[in-house]
């Protein structure tokens, strides 16, 4: 098949909210590997790649992080977002989403996520939700815990899968933060933002967005920026 659009989507504040679990077993695996979680109840996630979150917090409680603390604590969390978020009464789909995804679905582009979640993390959360399905591959944290770098990985990626190079307007990213909306700069990708989050969608628009939604509930309109 050939591809006319390259799609990565965010998924927190984008696709999904996954209520208080995420954070709370993410808290309990920087206790249970430095013994402290830092000051993480005041802390923005958002935009963040989860390697660089623990960073923070560790840089901010002044304890040593190495590159194998930082798997470990990483990896308690990932067992346990899987174990717990099943059971998590506060976890949703946004609006317009399946809609959105349903409507991509039948068009000539290859769906992606580019997320700063690791990949357990990313899956237990979608598949939670039963969105997993809807993504042939992704760029995670795993890969890089650099933003931008992730957008470059995406499109290697795509292009290992279907022998297609993406470049342009042809490479869409879709996310809730000023980071979704940048990093993808450099490559001259479409940005396109969504305000379901903490970033107003006329705040994405001041980031540099190309186009910015309160939501994605008009997801005919959103189809047809992301195709134009």
């Amino acid at each position: 098949m050939k591809y006319t659009h390259l799609v990565l989507f965010d998924i927190d504040g984008t696709l999904v909210h996954c209520g208080p679990t995420p954070k709370r077993v993410f808290k309990q695996g920087l206790i249970d590997t430095f013994g402290t979680a830092g000051p993480i109840d005041g802390w923005i996630f958002d935009g963040k790649t989860d390697p660089m979150i623990v960073r923070e917090l560790m840089a901010e409680a002044g304890v040593s992080c190495t590159d194998e603390l930082v798997k470990k604590a990483l990896d308690i969390y990932a067992q346990g977002i899987k174990r717990e978020l099943p059971g998590e009464a506060n976890k949703k789909i946004y609006p317009g989403v399946i809609n959105l995804l349903e409507g991509l679905a039948k068009q000539p582009v290859l769906l992606g996520l580019l997320t700063g979640n690791i990949q357990k993390g990313a899956r237990a959360k979608l598949g939670s939700l039963d969105l997993w399905r809807y993504f042939s591959f992704g760029a995670f944290a795993d890969d890089s815990s650099v933003r931008k770098e992730l957008a470059d990985i995406a499109v290697q990626r795509a292009y290992e899968m279907t022998g297609q190079q993406f470049s342009g307007k042809q490479i869409v990213i879709i996310g809730d933060t000023e980071h979704d909306i940048r990093c993808g700069r450099h490559l001259g990708a479409k940005a396109i933002g969504v305000g379901t989050a903490r970033s107003t969608a006329k705040e994405l628009l001041a980031h540099g967005a190309d186009h910015a939604f309160d939501d994605l509930s008009d997801h005919e309109r959103v189809l047809r920026a992301i195709l134009e």
